[in-house]
């Protein structure tokens, strides 16, 4: 029996360890008060923004450069939206091909 080849490697990424540390240290407790709740937050807040000035200065960029997504689908929707108002002068067209992203010819279709 032969079996596909999986090749998207971003949808099963294995968090590196260090990275899973700093997330359970800045999620909130069930059972936490609003007061420590709200710490703990601006703790989260905190520790995104390292995040974002660390990938930044990997990359020589400026921290307000980095944005942060969810995914795929969002990470197109917001290049595509990009792309779009920087051009926006030029016309009102995209042009997309079929070896795009599923979502991203769905979303330019729309």
């Amino acid at each position: 029996m032969k079996l596909p080849i999986y090749l998207d490697y971003s949808a099963t990424t294995p968090v590196d360890p260090r990275v899973a540390q700093k997330m359970i240290r800045s999620s909130p407790s069930s059972s936490a008060t609003r007061r420590a709740a709200r710490m703990r937050s601006a703790g989260s807040r905190r520790a995104v923004e390292e995040a974002r000035a660390h990938v930044a200065a990997l990359i020589n960029a400026h921290p307000k450069e980095i944005v942060w997504t969810s995914g795929a689908t969002e990470g197109n929707n917001l290049a595509i939206k990009g792309a779009a108002q920087f051009y926006k002068t030029k016309g009102k067209h995209l042009i997309t091909q079929r070896t795009e992203h599923k979502r991203c010819s769905t979303r330019s279709a729309s």
